[in-house]
This record gives structure tokens, sequence and C-alpha cells, in this order.
């Protein structure tokens, strides 16, 4: 499957800029999400992959094809590009049954009966929809629908997919489902895959490089994991999760570890990674509710007020005053009364911008 590379993508609405130097590259076989809020240019993104925007400025290739170029005035139509495409409505016809809405985009490239016959049931019985050829959309449910228009999708054969907010129209429970079923798809498929969403488990849960987007701009790529743990700017790390703020003096410590010294942790927490000539400055560090642990034994600051506790089924989550801040905190057990202090362990905590 082909690699996409974007490059420097500029789009307007008016005067409003909603893709500002927008650069990123899909590997071969990869599942990457773009990620963000609404209005943050994801979808745009990805309608100019599949041509039905045109920047400004920019350009877009898919394997040694240039589907878009600004500079050279090249603006291949959609139809012409190898993609598959699932969107947020579905957008399945009503008046054609499963089998003729996959049979659509095959009858358009003019493909022999018996080739849309036969490619028909296998990409049913891929998407588990074969018995269901003969329905009309109206007999489905939504994730059945879901699937009908992935097996149109699919149906030629494309180089790559792409999937505008597949699942925001499914309950959380089908969504669940629809998502793992999707990701082995993908995977056994091998399509190069790029997906958009604002729901961040979906992203954590499907992609194996997530790219976080806001105001038309990337402000962070990489894998789930270091999304997560070290999400760089402060809007990154509070869209992805929940995040604790702590903002005090930066300090280097006896061994060179670098240090934050607050009102509420006068000790100092140790900081992951390092700042060149920051000693003495202000900074801010971002660290996540299921990194902060109480203790039974004071913490040398504000003594801690739990505010209140909530229970989440596999966690316990409380807010927590310690002197003017207030924190969430995690854990695998409700706090006792004995809470005398809360700890942020070595190097969880991360610097944020």
């Amino acid at each position: 499957m082909p690699e996409i590379h974007v490059e420097h993508l500029v789009k307007s609405f008016g005067t409003n800029r909603v893709l500002d130097d927008v650069s990123f590259t899909v590997r071969d076989k990869e599942f990457l999400t773009l990620l963000g809020p609404s209005g943050c240019g994801k979808s745009t993104t990805l309608m100019s992959i599949a041509g039905f925007q045109s920047p400004e400025q920019g350009v877009i290739r898919c394997g040694d094809d240039t589907f878009f170029d600004a500079g050279a005035r090249i603006n291949s139509p959609a139809e012409q590009r190898s993609l598959g495409i699932v969107f947020q409505s579905y957008a399945i016809w009503p008046h054609l049954t499963v089998a003729g809405n996959v049979a659509f985009p095959l009858k358009i490239r003019r493909q022999g009966k018996q080739v849309i016959k036969s490619r028909v049931a296998e990409v049913l019985d891929l998407v588990e929809m074969g018995a269901y050829a003969n329905r009309y959309p109206y007999q489905l449910s939504g994730g059945q629908q879901q699937r009908v228009a992935l097996a149109r999708a699919l149906a030629y054969s494309p180089g790559v997919l792409l999937l505008d907010e597949p699942f925001s129209n499914l309950d959380a429970k089908l969504r669940e489902r629809a998502r793992a079923w999707l990701k082995q798809l993908q995977h056994s498929l091998g399509l190069t895959t790029v997906f958009v969403t604002h729901d961040q488990d979906e992203a954590m849960a499907m992609s194996d490089r997530i790219v976080v987007m806001d105001d038309g701009r990337i402000l962070r790529s990489g894998t789930p994991e270091s999304v997560y743990g070290e999400p760089v700017d402060r809007r990154v790390a509070e869209f992805v999760g929940q995040c604790n703020f702590l903002t005090g003096t930066v300090r280097t410590g006896p061994e060179g570890e670098c240090l934050l010294f607050t009102p509420e942790f006068p000790d100092g927490i140790t900081v992951r990674g390092h700042r060149d000539g920051a000693d003495g400055s202000l900074a801010t560090v971002a660290v996540r509710p299921e990194d902060i642990t109480f203790t039974d034994a004071a913490g040398g600051g504000p003594e801690p007020t739990i505010l209140d506790t909530s229970y989440l089924g596999d966690h316990y989550q409380s807010r927590v005053s310690v002197g003017g801040l207030e924190l969430i905190v995690r854990s695998r057990t409700r706090p006792s009364a004995d809470v005398l202090g809360v700890q942020i362990p070595p190097e969880v905590a991360t610097f944020v911008d």
C-alpha cells in the first residue's frame, strides 16, 4: 500500500484560515489518526486528501501519484484518486439494497457484471454482511449501515482508506466493538488508513500514530504512548486525557536532575527531561491524575483536603485541594480519612508550553 505525503497545506474559508502549514506523512500500512476538537481542521485535511477540498497552497502525494500541487496547478478529481472513503453520515443510498450500494462504485468504473457480483459478495463477507445483501438501509441498524459504507469503500480495492468520524452515530457499547473490529480488519488487509476523530479514546485505542491538531495547526505527532506521556503542549495535555498543571520555579538538583518548586510541593518535584538555561525561571508541568498518590504522612507542604470522590468502575477519582491548588487524583482504592499528603513520584511530571 502507498504512503501519503501531505506538505505545507494552507486552506481558508473567507478570512478564516482553517489549515495553516499542515505537513505529515502516513506510512505504508499505518493507521494514523487526526485528532482534535471541532473546527481544528482535521476534516478539512481529510477532505483535501480525498479531493473534495482544494487548498490554496501545498502538495498531496500518494505513492508515486501527485494528487495535488498548488504550485504546479495539479488537482486530480476525487474519482481519479484510488481512495476508499467512509463519511460520518455513511452516505449510503436509501433506494438501493446493500448489494446495490456496494456495487455502485464498481458500476461507475464500468466493471463487468460477473466481476461486480463476485466482488460484492467477497466484500460483504469481509465485513460480515453477506446475509444482508438484499436488504435496504432502513432495515439495518446503525452498526450494520456503517459496515455497508465500509464495504462500499473497499469494493474497488483502494490503496488508501479515509475515515471521517465513522463511529459518531453509534452508541458507546457498539462504538467500542466497531473500533476493535475495524482495527483488526485494517491490520489484516494492510490498508494505509487516515482516521479523523475528536474522541481521544478512539484515537488511543486504534492508532499506530496520532496527529493532534488545533486552530489549523499540528501541535503534536507521535505514538499514543508518547502523545499521552509527553504531550509537550498544554493544549495537547488538556485534550488527550485529564491533566493537572503546576507552575513553579525550576532548579537543578544535586545530581543534575530538574526540579520544580511550588508552594504546595516545597521539597520539589523531579521533572522528566531538562531545560537548558532554565535555572530560576518559571515553568509549567503536566501531571496525569493516575501518577499522583496519596500518603499517610505529611508531605512538607499544605495538608490536602479531599473535596469529593467518585467511583468510576475500575478506579476512584478524587478532587483534592492542596493549598490554593486543586488536583485530580485517580486511585485503585477509595482514599481514607488518614490521608495526610499527596506525592508526585520522580519523573512523572513533564514540561508543557
